[in-house]
């Protein structure tokens, strides 16, 4: 009895241990999708809208918009909602063409990683009265010249969207399972056949286990039971061959297997989470590296991806003659955009690196070759020319100690930090824009826990175990003072158009910009009666020509310098 007690004793614990630490690991959702079922027969664009707790009607600032080409059959229609957000209510508008066709939506689903919720359109959302239905097609019509067909949702989304937000199991029970019996199988074999002696069946046993264990990946590619889980890899996977009896075929399949084997992405993804949740320690070095006090840093060294290496060692200089060459390409544009009758401003947004130097890890601290930068070299010179050029770094670190002002996961500054800036860029631009930043009291500030950016997400992972972070939300308290998001119909993508009934001018403004500049919206937008955000540096003449502001602003990321100068194009 003992012959056969132990060795099922063993593989047993063996069993319930490997349930337990596979069960453990958790992913947390970093997105929530809504997706219809749809048959639309018209060209024709579809908006999602989403209300949050707090407000009282959607606003074009909350909104998700899909283009969608008309055919014959049913089409996924998918919406990305931002899961960070308290979202209440959600209004679908299903079109802009007044001379779309009966269109059927089979169905409409709620869903995060391998979790859904289903619903039909007909019962938990209440169309308005450009809406009929006819032999179970939605049919939608003019009224008026007006058409604005839509549905607003009649369900708790609170609850959803709180229960689709929740950690879940990164693997499927199943294989949980599948996992478990293998190992318990192969020890139970192992301790008894040992038990028993028998050496030829112990060598079958062990190759039958090895076999068991190489043969799960397939297993689980097979019947599909795997979660699903996104890598972000910056390169196209390998996409299975045509079977040919070419000489290439075989290696092509290897590749293809090798990018595509079952199981592939939950390893990757559980290598990463041990070797950062664990030892702290980046799997992308050339990308992503941990600094002190949880704080992680842009670590891209090609210029052409957004680089940030060349910014933080300082490896960047240029001559004098570069220095003057871009000089003369600026001091040129203003003196153009003057005779226009139109302000210039121009200047930078600090990195990360610049504002917390002392939180780098030594890695990167090594890498710095001079303690000038390439910042300090352009507002150097272009102040001694007469040239204006804004650079808040002075005013930011000032303030770093009262309030947190980078993102910790994020290569991006927070509200807190863009609220610094927009104050110092108002006091240094006051001769050219006269403006009078808002006071901090002004704002309502709120707060949001987070454990994600773009800096995990480049890591491939969602959360580091025991990091996380405050991300502020700024709301201007009187709501006399506040602008709206209009529709950037025939502008290039990533335009951003305010417009505010409540300033006490009537100008227009256009900034050209990038990512850092986003934040900056909340707070410039206050003072202008239109406001055009242009996704692009240097400043597009035939762009200023177009919409013919009053005031045209040129500020990039630091890092970005390079392009705003003209020493590296793009």
């Amino acid at each position: 009895m003992g012959k056969h007690l132990a060795p099922l004793l063993a593989a047993i614990l063996v069993f319930i241990t490997t349930v337990f630490l596979l069960g453990r690991q958790k992913e947390k959702p970093t997105e929530i999708i809504f997706e219809l079922k749809a048959k639309v027969l018209e060209n024709d664009a579809f908006q999602l809208f989403y209300l949050l707790e707090d407000q009282t009607g959607f606003s074009e600032k909350q909104n998700i918009s899909v283009k969608i080409i008309g055919d014959t059959i049913i089409q996924n229609i998918e919406f990305v909602l931002p899961i960070d957000k308290p979202i209440s209510k959600l209004r679908l508008d299903i079109g802009k063409n007044p001379r779309q066709k009966p269109m059927i939506i089979e169905y409409a689903t709620l869903g995060a990683l391998e979790s859904s919720f289903e619903y039909q359109i007909s019962k938990s959302f209440s169309p308005n009265y450009f809406i009929t239905y006819k032999n179970g097609a939605i049919v939608t019509s003019l009224d008026s010249e007006k058409y604005d067909p839509f549905f607003v949702s009649n369900f708790d989304v609170s609850s959803v969207i709180k229960e689709l937000s929740q950690e879940k199991s990164l693997i499927k029970t199943s294989i949980i399972y599948l996992i478990a019996f293998v190992f318990s199988l192969a020890i139970l074999i192992s301790l008894y056949l040992k038990k028993v002696n028998l050496k030829v069946e112990k060598v079958h046993a062990y190759i039958l286990a090895f076999v068991l264990i190489i043969a799960i990946p397939s297993l689980v590619k097979l019947l599909n039971v795997e979660s699903h889980i996104e890598i972000e890899e910056k390169r196209e996977l390998a996409t299975e061959p045509e079977l040919s009896f070419s000489e290439t075929f075989s290696s092509e399949y290897e590749n293809y297997y090798n990018d595509n084997f079952g199981l592939r992405p939950t390893i990757i993804n559980w290598s990463t989470k041990i070797k950062t949740g664990l030892f702290k320690d980046s799997s992308k070095p050339e990308l992503v590296q941990f600094g002190k006090d949880g704080f992680l840093f842009f670590n891209q060294y090609s210029e052409e991806d957004g680089g940030v290496y060349a910014s933080y060692s300082n490896s960047n200089l240029i001559s004098e003659a570069q220095l003057e060459s871009a000089y003369q390409r600026h001091v040129k544009l203003k003196i153009d955009l003057n005779e226009k009758g139109m302000e210039y401003v121009l200047g930078f947004w600090p990195n990360k690196h610049s504002i917390y130097p002392e939180l780098l890890p030594f890695s990167m601290r090594m890498q710095i070759n001079n303690k000038t930068s390439l910042a300090d070299q352009v507002v150097t010179y272009f102040n001694s020319k007469k040239l204006p050029f804004f650079d808040v770094r002075s005013d930011m670190i000032k303030r770093k100690e009262d309030r947190q002002l980078y993102c910790k996961f994020d290569s991006h500054w927070n509200s807190s930090g863009a609220y610094e800036a927009y104050v110092s860029f108002c006091n240094q631009t006051f001769d050219q824009l006269a403006l009078k930043p808002f006071s901090l009291n002004d704002f309502e500030i709120k707060f949001r826990k987070t454990q994600n950016g773009d800096l995990t997400n480049l890591l491939g992972i969602d959360s580091i175990t025991g990091y996380h972070d405050k991300i502020p939300l700024y709301t201007i308290k009187d709501k006399s003072k506040k602008f709206r998001y209009v529709e950037p119909k025939g502008f290039s993508k990533n335009t951003i158009i305010t417009e505010n009934d409540n300033c006490a001018n009537d100008k227009t403004v256009v900034v050209f910009r990038d990512s850092y500049s986003i934040a900056l919206v909340q707070f410039l937008s206050l003072h202008f009666s239109k406001v055009v955000y242009i996704w692009k540096t240097p400043v597009s003449m035939a762009t200023v020509e177009r919409i013919d502001p009053d005031i045209v602003i040129l500020g990039c990321v630091e890092r970005r310098l390079p392009y705003l100068l003209g020493t590296l194009k793009k």
